[in-house]
């Protein structure tokens, strides 16, 4: 029987995690495993549940419904902590996908960024500039309290929003947090920080970008849509260090393999596939 995984979310087609996950099956030997992306309109994720069987392992969860997911399995405490699950395994006992109690929740991302930036090489810091101030940055907040940062600049839009959705998370994770405004983003200076996370979706100007990672040695944009992005190029033309979205999703992703089969794949084969997958769909 054939086991079955797939990303839910919405918009889901641009999704890089089937060529990711079908990667890890190959270079894993799982013949017997499929991975898709399914697009799943806000409000229908009841619906879609009702058509899953026990042929099903698990789903990978993207917005909107990395909150909403929670209600179907008991969460890990990360997910508690953070409100955000990206990941969902079904219990193996009667048919999948079974009552809440029996699937479980997991929060992938938070180990992914820490494995993201420990294969560029960064595995310690204490000071970081974080960019954006939604779900994701609170991931990027216990992310960077696993490596030791106690001090944040955050670089938000709205500082009433910012502090809403980060000061708890902050709080929890002993991190000293500083809200500044978008304006500043351009004038931070030269190495103000270890680290400069951007957790926003935008796509910076290349002369934006070339300001921007003067203030920190490493810089990690967690998107990939526009890979290599502005933030990415920018990085590396200074000889910064740069960190990118497919890292993130790789590292990420390699949990989420692990938690679905029991196997860990090595991070190179994946990387090498979503590269070569954004190739295709550009040529």
């Amino acid at each position: 029987m054939t086991h079955r995984c797939a990303v839910i979310g919405h918009p889901a087609a641009h999704s890089l995690s089937p060529a990711l996950h079908r990667a890890a099956y190959a270079t894993l030997g799982l013949s017997d495993w499929s991975y898709e992306a399914i697009d799943v309109e806000p409000g229908h994720l009841d619906e879609f549940w009702a058509t899953l069987d026990s042929s099903w392992v698990g789903l990978s969860v993207t917005m909107p419904f990395k909150s909403e997911i929670i209600a179907h399995g008991s969460p890990e405490p990360l997910v508690t902590e953070l409100n955000a699950a990206n990941t969902i395994i079904f219990g193996s006992s009667g048919e999948r996908p079974g009552p809440p109690e029996s699937n479980r929740c997991y929060n992938t991302d938070v180990p992914g960024m820490t494995g993201a930036l420990a294969h560029r090489g960064l595995t310690s810091a204490t000071t970081a500039i974080l960019v954006g101030a939604g779900a994701t940055a609170r991931s990027g907040l216990a992310a960077l309290s696993r490596i030791g940062v106690n001090r944040v600049e955050v670089v938000a839009r709205s500082a009433e929003r910012a502090h809403a959705s980060l000061d708890e998370v902050a709080a929890r994770y002993g991190i000293d947090l500083d809200v500044t405004g978008w304006d500043r983003l351009g004038g931070l200076g030269t190495d103000r920080a270890d680290l400069l996370l951007s957790t926003a979706p935008v796509e910076f100007t290349d002369a934006e970008a070339a300001q921007i990672v003067r203030c920190a040695p490493v810089v990690f944009d967690v998107f990939y849509e526009q890979y290599p992005s502005a933030l990415s190029r920018a990085a590396a033309s200074a000889g910064r260090v740069s960190v990118d979205g497919i890292d993130l999703l790789v590292f990420q992703g390699i949990g989420q393999v692990r938690l679905m089969t029991g196997r860990t794949p090595d991070p190179q084969p994946l990387l090498d596939a979503c590269v070569a997958e954004l190739a295709r769909r550009r040529g």
